[in-house]
């Protein structure tokens, strides 16, 4: 068996036949955003967000990781937008926070 090793979608690299099996990323980013989704489906919005301000922004917002996750679920919620418009309220808010995460406000800048 021939293992070939490509750059993944997320930057990092990963043999060629996992890549293409799941979407693109490694088995980190993978697994990642597999869990995330998982969080969801199982408890709710409410859990999700609580993950997120619990997780990202306490763990790994020092992280080189984080930015690729982070595009990642903006990506993934910018389709969900298109797809499921019933739950457009909530997607939006999921999008400012992400994009918030990545790019923080910060207020010293106004004075």
């Amino acid at each position: 068996m021939i293992h070939i090793d490509m750059k993944a979608r997320c930057g990092h690299h990963e043999s060629n036949s996992y890549a293409e099996a799941h979407h693109g990323l490694c088995r980190k980013c993978h697994s990642n955003f597999a869990y995330i989704v998982e969080l969801e489906e199982k408890y709710g919005e409410d859990a999700l967000v609580e993950y997120w301000y619990s997780q990202i922004l306490a763990n790994l917002s020092d992280s080189k990781d984080a930015g690729c996750l982070i595009d990642h679920l903006i990506d993934f919620y910018q389709r969900k937008l298109a797809e499921v418009p019933s739950r457009q309220r909530y997607i939006t808010k999921m999008l400012y926070m992400l994009r918030s995460v990545k790019d923080p406000f910060d207020a010293s800048k106004l004075v």
